[in-house]
């Protein structure tokens, strides 16, 4: 989604650039392309803090549904041999 925004953003960009009436951009204009170029650069830098955070959460997860599968088989042995010594 935010990809999405930053495309969407960038087209915006260079409609603004290429839509003036005169051969220059006005001051005006240079400083809203700026002030945009920042702003997409600011959220590609959260989409990917987000992506990594959200890898190392996958990865969190992966570690626990292994953790829960190991102690999971530790309980059916359990249960096992409390069976064999009834």
């Amino acid at each position: 989604m935010m990809k999405k925004f930053a495309s969407i953003l960038l087209i915006f960009l260079f409609a603004i650039f290429s839509a003036g009436c005169t051969k220059y951009a006005k001051d005006e204009e240079i400083q809203q392309l700026n002030n945009l170029k920042a702003e997409t650069e600011q959220l590609e830098k959260e989409i990917k803090a987000k992506e990594q955070e959200k890898a190392a959460l996958q990865n969190e997860i992966a570690q626990k549904d292994q953790k829960l599968k190991e102690l999971q088989a530790e309980k059916e042995k359990v249960q096992q041999r409390l069976q064999q010594i009834k």
